[in-house]
């Protein structure tokens, strides 16, 4: 077992493990705390572009991808503690059927995330919704449910496209295809090790004022990104005035000048 002790002075990817986390937290992702450990702060701001709610205890993805990833292993490496990780991605086509997809997902039970691909800098696409499991053959059931679930419902439907993923797209861009992702023998406890000196700090709680937030953030944004459905949720009400549109021709009785 890795010692929490000397695990700063590890070198991983070519410079000491003391020297990422110099980096990170000169970058914000981690604050100096008291008797050797550092603070994870949580990362959603208000309003978020995600609804979550975690049902699963064992992630720790604000620690693998936020400090691991991006710092430790300098995007180079994926986290042991991600190899498991398969998502069933549901793609909405616009913000009506987003909502109608939070529905679905709170009635399930896998940890989720709804909300804004468009935000996100290596995902295409406007909205996604994400159901986390552990392992391809557990994914394969959640594809099932979540399939089934997204079928039944009158705002979704079965030309919905859902589909099973492994782990975040930043490690395929970064590492390559996931179906090649390689974990090294003595990751999983250098990981242990410097998260035994991480403390994650707890996110603001899915109160319905930060719900209802987020809601709004999610209107303006379809608004944004051209898609009329947000109306369903203002009473019909644009959130702007339309532009003044002018004919590119002028016919013989227009009196446009």
């Amino acid at each position: 077992m890795t010692d929490p002790r000397d695990v700063l002075t590890r070198i991983v990817a070519d410079r000491s493990v003391a020297d990422s986390l110099a980096e990170a937290v000169a970058a914000g992702t981690l604050r100096p705390g008291e008797d050797g450990v550092w603070l994870r702060p949580p990362t959603d701001a208000t309003p978020s572009n995600w609804i979550r709610e975690q049902r699963d205890a064992s992630r720790n993805c604000r620690f693998h991808m936020g400090v691991m990833f991006n710092h430790v292993y300098r995007k180079r490496q994926v986290p042991a503690g991600c190899a498991t990780c398969f998502k069933v991605k549901v793609v909405p086509r616009s913000l009506r059927e987003l909502i109608a997809l939070h529905t679905v997902s709170h009635a399930l039970p896998y940890t989720y995330k709804c909300g804004l691909d468009a935000a996100s800098a290596y995902t295409s696409g406007l909205y996604g919704g994400y159901f986390y499991v552990h392992g391809l053959e557990a994914a394969r059931a959640a594809h099932r449910a979540v399939r089934q679930a997204v079928d039944r419902h009158p705002k979704l439907g079965d030309a919905v496209t859902v589909f099973i993923k492994r782990g975040c797209t930043e490690y395929e861009v970064h590492c390559g295809p996931s179906d090649r992702f390689t974990v090294q023998p003595d990751q999983a406890e250098l990981e242990a090790a410097l998260f035994s000196r991480i403390r994650l700090e707890p996110s603001p709680p899915a109160t319905r004022i930060r719900v209802q937030q987020t809601l709004a953030h999610w209107i303006r944004e379809a608004y944004r990104l051209g898609d009329d459905s947000y109306l369903d949720f203002t009473g019909g009400r644009r959130l702007y005035p339309a532009v003044v549109r002018y004919a590119a021709t002028v016919t013989p009785d227009d009196g446009t000048p």
